[in-house]
């Protein structure tokens, strides 16, 4: 099982190592939220990994992993819950509901000063911990699974269990670490997600049919856009 860390290439096994890591990344991050003591702040890597740092003054509070990803899906009404994930149903140009999700966002923050309803295009980076290639797609490929795991559980948490079909793929390489990890832009059932795994674990190619568990990390630019244009 791969860690969420891995996946993006900034696997690390000394907490020391860690700590040099994200006081790196704090110091070259952008602030995307401020409230009182605590603030939201993203650190992207010219590979796309990306560290999403929430701080209560100088300390850094919560640390997640995900990558800078295009949008290929429509999210409506994310709620927060408890443990600082987000509950929401992921929707079709018809407005009919594909799925329900549980996960991070990078905007959280701005949740609570959105305008509702809050709709609209977001990014669904799955942190592949376990992936593995089950045939090949021959043509349009049926029976394609997407099931929030953890929207169900007694205990949210934002895992997924999917089956996609690869619609491409490349390695890129964090500079810092030097570590390498594919990027492919998956399609499961109804829209379309981008699947982070270290390198060759497993090799994948455009028309692999992949079994995928993971944890889900979503970007909702238009959150980001509506608080830029209140500036």
């Amino acid at each position: 099982m791969a860690s969420n860390l891995a996946c993006i290439g900034l696997d690390v096994w000394r907490r020391s190592d860690f700590r040099d890591m994200v006081a790196a990344a704090r110091s070259e991050a952008e602030t995307v939220a401020k409230d009182g003591d605590v603030g939201v702040h993203i650190w992207t890597d010219v590979s796309g990994a990306r560290l999403i740092l929430t701080t209560e003054g100088d300390l850094v509070r919560v640390v997640t992993p995900t990558f800078f990803a295009a949008p290929g899906a429509i999210i409506s009404e994310p709620q927060a819950v408890d443990g600082g994930l987000v509950l929401a149903e992921l929707v079709n140009e018809h407005d009919e509901v594909v799925t329900e999700i549980a996960c991070q966002l990078e905007e959280l923050a701005l949740l609570g000063a959105a305008e509702h309803p809050i709709t609209g295009p977001v990014s669904i980076v799955v942190l592949g911990n376990s992936v593995q290639v089950i045939g090949r797609a021959d043509g349009d490929v049926a029976g394609l699974v997407f099931e929030p795991t953890g929207a169900y559980a007694a205990s949210t948490d934002a895992v997924a269990h999917l089956t996609g079909v690869v619609l491409a793929t490349e390695e890129r390489t964090v500079a810092r670490t030097g570590q390498a990890f594919t990027a492919a832009r998956v399609q499961t059932d109804g829209f379309e997600v981008t699947l982070c795994a270290p390198a060759g674990e497993p090799p994948l190619a455009v028309g692999d049919v992949v079994e995928v568990d993971g944890y889900l990390v979503a970007s909702m630019p238009s959150l980001r856009s509506a608080l830029l244009a209140q500036r």
